[in-house]
């Protein structure tokens, strides 16, 4: 934020836009913390890391009639967001692919 910051202030010398600038990226900082603490979730961890295994072995924690709960929601403080887009828009190719290859399986051990 600081280096930013300075730049802003090497190239406009306006104290209200510095100051506005600073305050703004201080925000987003502290909202993308928020997110990352507030949002760990051993799926989150795995998609970060577009790990299949670690996927697969996140969602074999999964309680019976969650798992896919578990890759199409988190609740982070008041917002949801979906893992499965997340991956996407994070280019997590290989943790999408596993998310979508276990959304479509069928388990016919299931009742």
């Amino acid at each position: 934020v600081t280096a930013w910051v300075q730049v802003v202030r090497m190239l406009t010398g306006d104290g209200d836009a510095e100051e506005a600038f600073s305050w703004s990226l201080s925000l987003i900082s502290r909202i993308l913390m928020r997110v990352i603490t507030e949002g760990s979730t051993i799926v989150m961890t795995a998609i970060n890391a577009n790990s299949k295994k670690g996927l697969k072995k996140a969602l074999s924690c999964a309680p019976r009639g969650k798992r896919a709960i578990w890759m199409l929601n988190v609740q982070v403080g008041t917002k949801s967001i979906s893992p499965l887009m997340w991956a996407i828009e994070n280019g997590s190719i290989d943790a999408a692919k596993a998310i979508l290859v276990d959304l479509l399986t069928i388990r016919a051990d299931r009742d």
